[in-house]
């Protein structure tokens, strides 16, 4: 049955004053103390959550005392509990034992001391067959007689008293509620008494201290673990039969409180034999004039209070701010003192603030406020009064960027502000269309190179005198001028498209930033800025498109850009195959490729009576698939001839003042690139004849990209890059003709 601490109180003490006659004697060089002593539940520490009922000694077999291995170390500054034979600091989960001992005494009738512990333990039962340990609260098993929270502890620390008849009654227990132990005894035969000569239990010999009880906790929350004597003079809270001279009376006993209470010994709570010695180290702040803030002795590596530095201060012309000299070690390692530092600079004042405005016959005023993190001083200059009325000499308007677009529903203009160049005062109105200066749609192309287009809506453009999108990837721009003759509709709505070409097939998953741009009667203005990728694109094609052939030719593009990823060693890290589903990847061609070399350099020899210009072939692989032709020239210039590409049913002309970027010297040579090869036409004959003027000056090529696919036997990188490249030349032709 679970007892109050004042019914065992009440037995205690009728015990007491029928049989107790025996004296405590204590010795005169150190006055007795309570002390505790921490143990581990395992004699070899291998598992935490084990535990020996075996202390050694016949009379104490089945005492739970945690004193068969040698002692923890407590840290009372700290709050934690280390073992030091294998460097261990016990933390939540763990199990420990505390054992209440009396010291510094000789013989003992009765003793009683209540102890509170902090709230991130709990006690500790023995459950199921005293197999295992649970905490209080954990709700398994059925807890042993042995050890359970509430009751008195009968077998677990009763015979811990070492008694010459065993005639001592047990009140030990613990109060869950007040977080509270207690250990209390009592001998209850006038023969008997308890002994406290030197004994050994384990590891531990004691001499002159009489184990008291041992309590079992478990670690649940982190923090510092913490004991300390109930705070009161009650004598029912702590202390030790001193002698029965007068019957017995509580106020004979010899009690432990708190010194501040008058009337008591001073008690010395957890004298220091369980303390682990430690090095001391003062530690002392001082204010600016060298006044003592504060100074603290502290245990060598414990968590050092550092006070609170003063805040910004402030005059006329100054702001004060306040440091230490020395930066303060935030544990304490060395004897230290620390002295606030104080800091001026002139105040930053900020632009300020019309806080009255001028009349033509009275000043007005502006504030101005310290931009000074935490300084806040402010200051005020007068603004001079206006006299005659002010005719403004406005300056140029300035579009504010502030324009804002949530849905078509939803979208609010920006504004546009302009400024008095006499007396700075600004003017603000609307700035019509920028909410829908905007992109409102993207596609892609595949011809001779991969295009982003961006669609802007026609109305919105043609309300300014200029128009352009710029585009940004990787940090370089690219601008794109309106071309009022490429349109695109959709139901009712006419846009323009802007083109953002030349798109590497390795970038293919590189962020493009559009960005819509309009002048109107010389103001700039911009639209929402928006990021997109050719990834996005086919992202949502592969989940949308109901097309298989359209979805092939989608998953090969992502192939053949992986392949020149590897082989430029461009951004492998982020593989455009890694965008795909494993069932989008099985759209991806796989037939063995049967490829066709129709190259003939003198396909057509007709019309030809001055050779003066051969070509040689190979392809280049760039922005888009071109097919390259070194020029053997015979007198005559590159800039002499026209060359004219007849792919499917389009013939283009070059030359190298008109398309500069189609030709270039290398290596001794002018080459010469047709980029008219769509994606659908890398197995199409291409036809390249040179011309001076209407003169056909060379033999007809004949030649294909498939050509030079099929004739590469180098391996490597490009080999895959060139398979990769046919499969999407392929899937673009199977789709063109779908």
């Amino acid at each position: 049955m679970k007892k109050s601490f004042k019914k065992s109180i009440a037995v205690l003490l009728a015990v007491l004053m029928v049989v107790c006659a025996f004296p405590l004697t204590a010795f005169a060089a150190e006055k007795p103390n309570v002390n505790l002593q921490f143990g581990v539940l395992s004699v070899s520490k291998t598992d935490k959550r084990t535990y020996s009922t075996n202390r050694g000694a016949s009379n104490n077999a089945s005492t739970i005392s945690g004193l068969m291995s040698a002692k923890l170390d407590y840290n009372k500054s700290a709050g934690t509990i280390t073992d030091s034979a294998d460097s261990y600091t016990y933390a939540v989960g763990d199990y420990f034992t505390a054992t209440v001992l009396l010291e510094n005494v000789s013989q003992l009738a009765a003793t009683q001391v209540a102890i509170n512990y902090s709230s991130n333990i709990v006690p500790a039962g023995i459950c199921n067959g005293e197999k295992d340990l649970y905490g209080a609260g954990d709700e398994v098993g059925t807890v042993s007689d042995k050890f359970k929270a509430g009751e008195p502890i009968l077998a677990q620390s009763g015979d811990a008293i070492y008694n010459t008849t065993s005639t001592v009654e047990e009140f030990s227990y613990i109060d869950m509620t007040t977080k509270t132990i207690y250990a209390s005894f009592a001998v209850q035969d006038r023969s008997d008494y308890v002994s406290t000569a030197s004994t050994s239990i384990g590891a531990n010999t004691f001499s002159n201290t009489a184990v008291i009880a041992t309590f079992a906790f478990k670690i649940t929350a982190e923090g510092p673990i913490s004991f300390s004597l109930a705070n009161t003079t009650d004598v029912d809270e702590a202390y030790y039969l001193g002698t029965l001279e007068n019957g017995g009376n509580v106020s004979e006993y010899i009690t432990y409180a708190p010194t501040e209470n008058a009337g008591s010994t001073g008690l010395n709570f957890m004298g220091g034999n369980e303390y682990v010695a430690t090095t001391k180290y003062t530690v002392t702040f001082k204010n600016t004039d060298g006044s003592v803030i504060s100074s603290a002795e502290y245990d060598e590596g414990a968590a050092v209070t550092v006070p609170e530095l003063p805040a910004t201060t402030k005059d006329d012309t100054n702001h004060y701010t306040y440091s230490w000299d020395v930066e303060p070690s935030l544990t304490a390692v060395a004897n230290a003192t620390y002295q606030v530092v104080k800091t001026g600079a002139a105040h930053t004042w900020g632009e300020g603030v019309v806080t009255k405005e001028p009349t033509a016959t009275e000043e007005g005023e502006k504030t101005f406020t310290c931009t000074f993190d935490g300084c806040g001083a402010t200051k005020t200059e007068a603004i001079p009064a206006t006299g005659e009325t002010h005719t403004h000499t406005w300056g140029a308007w300035v579009y504010n960027g502030d324009s804002s677009y949530t849905s078509s529903s939803n979208y609010k203009n920006g504004t546009q502000t302009r400024t008095c160049t006499g007396c700075g005062e600004t003017e603000t109105i609307e700035a019509p269309n920028t909410a829908l200066l905007r992109r409102r749609g993207n596609n892609i192309t595949l011809e001779s190179s991969i295009v982003l287009a961006t669609y802007v809506t026609t109305s919105i453009i043609d309300y300014y005198d200029e128009a352009y999108v710029v585009y940004e990837r990787n940090g370089k721009q690219f601008v794109a001028d309106l071309d009022k003759s490429k349109t695109y509709t959709a139901g009712s709505t006419v846009y323009y498209q802007f083109d953002y070409p030349g798109i590497t097939p390795q970038a293919l998953g590189d962020v493009i930033t559009s960005t819509v741009y309009g002048v109107k009667d010389g103001v700039l203005y911009w639209g929402t800025s928006y990021d997109y990728s050719i990834t996005s694109y086919v992202t949502k094609q592969l989940n949308t498109s109901q097309n298989a052939k359209f979805k092939t030719l989608l998953v090969d593009l992502m192939y053949y850009g992986a392949s020149c990823q590897i082989h430029a060693n461009y951004k492998t890290d982020e593989m455009l195959t890694d965008i795909l589903t494993e069932e989008q990847k099985a759209l991806h061609s796989s037939y063995e490729q049967s490829l066709t070399n129709i190259r003939n350099l003198s396909y057509d020899t007709s019309g030809c009576t001055n050779r003066l210009v051969k070509f040689g072939t190979s392809v280049r692989l760039s922005n888009s698939v071109d097919i390259a032709c070194a020029l053997q020239l015979t007198n005559v210039t590159v800039d002499d001839i026209k060359i004219v590409a007849q792919v499917g049913s389009r013939t283009i002309e070059y030359t190298k003042a008109n398309d500069p970027d189609n030709f270039e010297y290398l290596n001794g040579y002018w080459y010469f690139y047709c980029d008219a090869v769509y994606a659908n036409q890398m197995s199409l004959p291409v036809y390249i004849t040179a011309y001076r003027g209407d003169e056909k000056i060379s033999y007809t090529l004949l030649y294909s990209i498939e050509s030079y696919a099929a004739t590469y036997t180098k391996g490597g990188t490009m080999q895959a890059v060139l398979r990769d490249m046919i499969y999407y030349g392929k899937a673009a032709e199977a789709y063109g003709n779908s």
